[in-house]
């Protein structure tokens, strides 16, 4: 607690809400869906998969457009 690295996590998920609560992010159990566009989500072999620009990518990638925002906030 109180570590820069709690402040960054911290940041990132409070990014995330606020994403979720204006409409522009919104996470289902079979589709994450970010700025009007789905994407199809799955569990595959026990991993949370997000289907992204082609393949499956695993879910908390930094490939993805959401997670790169959240991001932002802490530069």
């Amino acid at each position: 607690p109180g570590s820069k690295e709690e402040r960054k996590v911290l940041i990132h998920e409070m990014r995330h809400a606020t994403d979720m609560k204006i409409g522009k992010l919104k996470y289902e159990d079979d589709y994450v869906r970010y700025n009007g566009v789905e994407y199809e989500r799955k569990d595959i072999e026990g991993q949370d998969m997000i289907h992204y620009d082609g393949k499956w990518i695993p879910a908390g990638s930094t490939d993805f457009p959401w997670e790169l925002e959240a991001n932002i906030g802490n530069k």
